[in-house]
């Protein structure tokens, strides 16, 4: 049974979508979505914050976990959008528009990291 857990953590996708993106899960025909995780905000460099930024400002914003590290869990919301569909689309910039506002400072770039896989349904 472990074995079969490893082998799904790696048939999982996992995935940066910056505010500027959607989040366009697509499942095979007889597949349906399966949502594992989602965050919304700043958690850390990588494709959507780049270093630069943090360069410019000085390496003190590491220490201030409203610059980044900070975030919200939004699973619930995608599991009821995405999971037992064949496909779904969420648009990053709408999660502002929900109320969604994780505790980083106003004027920042955030993004959605999601996982997820296709699961026969």
């Amino acid at each position: 049974m472990l074995l079969i857990r490893v082998f799904k953590n790696i048939i999982g996708v996992t995935a940066e979508y910056c505010l500027h993106e959607s989040f366009q899960p697509r499942c095979m025909k007889n597949e349906v979505i399966l949502m594992k995780s989602a965050t919304y905000g700043r958690m850390r460099i990588g494709r959507c914050i780049t270093s630069k930024g943090i360069e410019e400002r000085g390496p003190e914003v590491l220490q201030d976990p409203r610059y980044l590290g900070c975030s919200l869990t939004v699973l619930d919301i995608l599991d009821r959008k995405c999971s037992r569909k064949t496909q779904c689309e969420i648009r990053v910039i709408d999660m502002a528009l929900e109320n969604i506002v994780p505790t980083c400072y106003p004027d920042l770039m955030v993004y959605l990291e999601v996982n997820y896989e296709c699961i026969n349904g």
